[in-house]
């Protein structure tokens, strides 16, 4: 969903951009896809259950009335069935908020749910049965198309391994690309595309009453960073903060995708990349496939590569993304486990200033060659201004990596033992994934002959013939 002030030009960019990110990394492709969907899934839930739960005592047209048959009836509340178009078209940001004082917002589901439970946005939200359906651009023959012709290919390769033709590396690559796709197109099925035209909710409160609502009473100080409902909906977990680091970066070195953390506040529209928390279960089948897609390289570990450095090259890799696969599985378990994500220890120059400060300065001083007495050491210790800069510019910048957004989230804090693995992965990574894509291109200079006979089908099919 754009925001209301993008021109067609820079959504064009963002498609264009998030294409270049399926192809160098479909598995990030998929694990939207799979958050996505558990959070669609999760909106159908609430809503359902709102049809067994009392009015709320903010809403008094919607209060319980009693009617001449002396039972207690609803008035004014129309509990509408959400289906999972209408999960992913609120989740998206299809709906805006618009105080009485302030601009509108973009709302997930949760918070579009909780408006609702409160009694702040009345039922029903689609005024028309074919609302979604308007608002798609596109046809699910369509996309039944193009999962055909993606199917067929995958057919074709197998049939070519079966009948020992030479599959090139570029074939590989593009197999494993498509592995993921059905998968993730699976997920996505019942998501509205290509909407542009968002519904605005108008809501009779101000901002500040807004926020004081989301609050757990006046001693909570906690303050919003993206919209004024992060208190009721937000909730990031390890790979979604690893996730922003990443787009973070992008974002510095010019790669802008649309989603990397915001500038100003409220934010106008919901990333497409959004990574949501997604449950064991949906992260170990995400495990399975991406096994599954690095397996695939694997088929060509004694193919015939225009030289043996390119033959050995390609083992290295393959061998790289799955020991950074494995690496990640454990690391991402141990932060499950004992959280060590939720309590990131961030160190400031005031703490700095103590023994921890003394002991830097001990120690790069002894870099530099110079000893420094320690504050327990006989005599007073004498600390160098250059020194100082130093220790205070290295902690500013190992803060920086901790949380690189641009407005200091404390939410998108991480440690800086997560942060500099996922760095090492994230890089290797990216050497792998460029490596096979340029040995894709480049390989296809010399090839076997059976590369290029076509497969016969009359022999899984004789009756063709």
């Amino acid at each position: 969903m754009p925001g209301l002030n993008e021109s067609k030009w820079l959504v064009l960019w963002r498609k264009f951009a998030l294409s270049g990110l399926g192809i160098m990394c479909p598995e990030i492709l998929l694990s939207m896809g799979a958050s996505q969907w558990v959070g669609a899934r999760q909106c159908v839930k609430d809503f359902a259950s709102l049809a067994s739960q009392p009015p709320s005592a903010n809403d008094p047209e919607s209060q319980p009335t009693t009617n001449p048959t002396g039972a207690l009836s609803e008035k004014g509340v129309d509990r509408e069935v959400i289906d999972l178009p209408k999960a992913f078209y609120i989740d998206m940001g299809g709906f805006r908020v618009k105080p009485k004082d302030a601009d509108s917002f973009p709302a997930n589901a949760k918070d579009i749910y909780w408006l609702v439970k409160e009694g702040y946005v009345k039922q029903p939200l689609f005024k028309r049965s074919s609302m979604i359906d308007e608002k798609n651009k596109v046809d699910p023959l369509l996309r039944i198309i193009t999962i055909l012709q993606i199917s067929y290919f995958m057919i074709g390769v197998i049939a070519r391994w079966v009948q020992h033709l030479f599959v090139t590396s570029a074939e590989l690559t593009t197999f494993s690309f498509v592995f993921c796709s059905i998968l993730g197109a699976g997920f996505w099925w019942h998501k509205p595309c290509d909407v542009v035209a968002p519904e605005i909710l108008e809501i009779d409160m101000t901002l500040d009453e807004l926020v004081k609502e989301t609050r757990d009473g006046p001693e909570d100080k906690r303050k919003w960073h993206l919209t004024p409902l992060d208190l009721v909906s937000r909730k990031e977990w390890w790979w979604s903060k690893v996730w922003w680091n990443y787009l973070n970066i992008l974002k510095a070195w010019g790669l802008c995708f649309g989603s990397e953390a915001p500038k100003h506040q409220p934010i106008d529209r919901i990333a497409d990349s959004v990574q949501r928390p997604l449950p064991r279960q949906q992260q170990y089948m995400i495990l399975v496939v991406t096994t599954g897609c690095f397996v695939i390289f694997f088929v060509a570990w004694n193919d015939a590569f225009p030289t043996q450095i390119e033959r050995t090259m390609w083992r290295i890799v393959c061998v790289m993304l799955m020991a950074m696969l494995y690496t990640g599985l454990i690391i991402s378990e141990a932060i499950q486990a004992f959280e060590g994500v939720s309590k990131p220890r961030k160190m400031s120059l005031k703490r700095a200033s103590g023994m921890g400060r003394a002991q830097m300065e001990a120690g790069i001083q002894h870099v530099l060659g110079r000893r420094v007495p320690m504050p327990n050491s006989p005599g007073p210790a004498r600390r160098s201004p250059k020194v100082q800069a130093l220790v205070d510019r290295i902690t500013l910048i190992l803060n920086k990596i901790r949380n690189n957004s641009p407005n200091d989230d404390p939410n998108l804090e991480l440690p800086l033992k997560v942060v500099l693995n996922f760095y090492v992965m994230g890089f290797s990574y990216f050497f792998c994934r460029s490596y096979i894509l340029l040995e894709d291109a480049i390989g296809l200079r010399e090839q076997p002959a059976s590369a290029y006979a076509t497969v016969d089908w009359q022999k899984f099919w004789p009756h063709l013939g």
